[in-house]
């Protein structure tokens, strides 16, 4: 669960979304760290969620805080889903919706968290180890509560509220180490007085949760948005199936015209082909018909060149009777 407050933490620090495509991938993160938080986390012990570092920068060097959680035995952290809350925004309605399911998951807790700082060659480290019962004591959970409240801040499910309440460890560790107020860590400017820090720290907290539910809010209208393609875009698929069909069916046609040009085309050579045997035989039956008119006129003028000699010949006179 820890985890998951973590990652809202640095999703916090992003900027504003400003385009779907962006949304849509801050979407998708989102779903894959929900999904990771049902189906559990990487133990390091038998009951030990580690949290990320978170690495910040400043003057005085390289700061990573970080904050672990250990787990009592009883809690199935694989199986842990957050409840939702949609009651009144006061204190007494939400530690009645929501109290008995964060006492029961975090009743044998202990928070550790450490920051390791380093500023030239020194390095120090700063941990604090505090019971879910002393860090009530030390700063009471509806006082804690209500404060925020009246910052404006809304709490819409368990984790909010878990993770609300969790700033009171980290709190701790700062007031119980008065070097880091001087160190920039976490952005905090510098000072020596404490009720200034610890307001800053706390303005940080409730415009880092505002900061938060902003980007849930736009990865929920993101959401909403794909849902909303979801359909026309099945409905495309769905028609682009449909035409890929028939671009087969119309390639399949494409290659059977082809095949029957190609018939056509060779048909048509070996009809050209007949056509020129055709006509070859043709003109030789042409030739041998006039060849023969040839020879037959030649006879006839033969004939006629007999007659005209035979009557160009002398007549003998007739003797007298």
């Amino acid at each position: 669960m820890k985890r998951v407050f973590h990652r809202r933490e640095i999703l916090a620090r992003l900027p504003l979304l400003t385009t779907l495509g962006l949304a849509i991938l801050l979407w998708g993160g989102t779903y894959a760290y929900t999904q990771s938080s049902k189906i559990g986390s990487k133990h390091i012990g038998p009951h030990n969620i580690s949290v990320p570092t978170i690495c910040k920068k400043s003057n005085s060097g390289l700061h990573n805080m970080r904050e672990e959680q250990l787990w009592g035995g009883a809690l199935n952290v694989p199986k842990y889903i957050g409840l939702k809350y949609t009651g009144p925004q006061n204190v007494q309605e939400l530690m009645n919706a929501l109290d008995a399911d964060y006492n029961n998951r975090l009743a044998n807790i202990k928070v550790s968290i450490s920051g390791k700082f380093t500023t030239g060659s020194k390095t120090a480290n700063y941990s604090s180890d505090l019971t879910i019962s002393e860090i009530d004591v030390r700063y009471p959970r509806a006082e804690w509560l209500q404060m925020l409240l009246d910052k404006d801040i809304t709490i819409n499910d368990s984790y909010e509220y878990a993770s609300l309440l969790s700033k009171r460890y980290t709190l701790a560790l700062l007031e119980d180490n008065p070097d880091l107020q001087q160190s920039g860590v976490l952005g905090i400017p510098p000072t020596n007085d404490w009720e200034t820090y610890k307001e800053a720290y706390i303005n940080k907290v409730v415009n880092d949760h505002v900061k938060i539910q902003e980007a849930a809010k736009q990865i929920q209208h993101t959401q909403k948005m794909v849902e909303r393609l979801k359909a026309p875009i099945e409905h495309s698929e769905e028609q682009m199936e449909r035409a890929k069909v028939q671009i087969d069916g119309s390639r399949d046609q494409v290659k059977r015209s082809k095949e029957s040009i190609a018939r056509a085309i060779a048909q048509l050579k070996h009809s050209i082909e007949q056509v020129k045997r055709a006509q070859k035989a043709l003109n030789s039956q042409q030739i041998e018909h006039v060849r023969k008119q040839l020879e037959h006129a030649r006879k006839q003028i033969e004939r006629a060149q007999a007659v005209l000699e035979h009557l160009k010949e002398p007549t003998p006179p007739e003797k007298p009777k």
